[in-house]
């Protein structure tokens, strides 16, 4: 899944489970556009922007396929 999503092309539509404050077992839904991919000192992530106009940076290795 990680693969997947950092080579997604930008603009489309993504829709993942995320963990909550980004450590705990509980997972929430992710839905909205791929805005980039980027690698940074914590390993590979993506950037989206929610349906409600937020933006949020999500690392793959965490997220899981929906």
């Amino acid at each position: 899944m990680s693969a997947d999503l950092y080579k997604k092309r930008n603009g489309r539509v993504v829709d993942v489970l995320y963990p909550v404050h980004g450590t705990r077992n509980i997972l929430r839904r992710v839905s909205g556009v791929k805005l980039r991919s980027f690698t940074g000192p914590q390993g590979r992530g993506i950037a989206v922007q929610d349906v409600d106009g937020r933006i949020r940076s999500l690392s793959v290795s965490k997220c899981v396929a929906r």
